[in-house]
């Protein structure tokens, strides 16, 4: 068995939530230290988690003992933090989207490659085992490959913080959270994208700097496509602005290039639900099988298993961003990727 990897967590809000459940009575990791600008929180997590409260950022990212950083902090702040610990050989893990333009991207893809470090990135599709699941059925190949994705999402703007509704910190709706699915429709396609052509529109809180609607249509070699649709316009329930706790209304289906029509359900139990032709085939997902996505990072890191299909690398992060970015300069007109 390898020694653990020590962790040095830098931002302890709202997502950190979800992932320190992971890393609790981690024996593949110890947590060494924390930093949040808000010292209460850090101390909070470094009572159930172990570790110490750092003074700063820089007293992680310069300490030699840690060996893997958690940069859970704003997109638009990312950029310096992860220079800094690729220059000091620590591996990184973060969260989407990896920055807020193309440029910090870039200059992130070149200090991760540069210092030989291992940089992943956290999407949805991380820790969802239907992800997973559709994925296998995909290229098992019984029922085809998958021809067309689509997705809406509703919900309110975030209230929690004051750069999400930033175009410049963030984005918007679409890079706030439809670049999950994004993503999500890529990895299932198992293709290289062609052609994007996207849209915004502001429909009714004009008082935000971002658009309050976006979509976009994702085209893939062998005639896929992703139509993916995000609105921030209905004034859905807010449950608390202490974090990300938002009425969320998700409505997506699949159909592959066989015509069977796809979809996921929790109902009778987790499983993926296929019909053609009035035939309905149930596939039943395992939702607690699979391993935590920082025991698989940190055994490719120890080098006794191969990368994490699940973790997104940086330079595909960097990717996606740099899509959207392009294709924001070009509303609804066909952009080749």
């Amino acid at each position: 068995m390898t020694n653990p990897l020590r962790i040095g967590i830098l931002g302890c809000g709202d997502f950190f939530r979800g992932q320190s459940r992971q890393m609790k009575n981690n024996d593949q990791l110890i947590v060494a230290s924390l930093f949040d600008p808000d010292t209460e929180r850090a101390k909070q997590y470094a009572e159930e988690l172990g570790g110490t409260v750092a003074e700063s950022a820089d007293a992680i990212l310069d300490d030699p003992n840690i060996d893997l950083v958690c940069l859970f902090v704003p997109p638009w702040i990312r950029v310096d933090l992860v220079e800094k610990a690729a220059a000091t050989g620590k591996h990184i893990i973060t969260t989407k989207p990896l920055g807020a333009d193309s440029e910090t991207c870039t200059r992130m893809c070149n200090a991760v490659e540069k210092a030989g470090v291992t940089c992943g990135v956290l999407y949805s599709r991380s820790g969802d085992a239907f992800a997973e699941a559709l994925k296998n059925l995909f290229e098992g190949g019984e029922y085809g490959q998958l021809a067309l994705y689509k997705q809406d999402w509703i919900h309110h703007y975030p209230q929690w913080n004051d750069w999400a509704t930033d175009p410049v910190k963030n984005g918007g709706p679409f890079m706030d959270a439809m670049i999950h699915n994004m993503n999500l429709a890529s990895y299932l396609m198992g293709r290289p994208a062609t052609t994007c052509t996207y849209f915004s529109d502001t429909h009714v809180h004009d008082d935000i700097a971002c658009r309050d609607t976006e979509s976009m249509k994702l085209d893939f070699e062998g005639n896929g496509s992703a139509h993916l649709f995000i609105t921030w316009a209905a004034d859905l329930a807010v449950h608390s602005t202490n974090g990300n706790d938002r009425e969320h209304i998700d409505q997506c289906f699949m159909v592959t290039d066989q015509g069977w029509h796809v979809t996921t359900s929790w109902e009778d139990g987790a499983h993926i639900r296929l019909s053609r032709r009035g035939e309905v085939v149930t596939v039943p997902v395992e939702t607690g099988t699979l391993a935590h996505i920082y025991d698989e990072t940190i055994a490719y890191i120890n080098g006794t298993a191969p990368w994490p299909r699940r973790l997104v690398p940086v330079q595909e992060a960097a990717n996606d961003i740099i899509l959207l970015r392009t294709v924001e300069q070009h509303i609804g007109e066909r952009v080749t990727v």
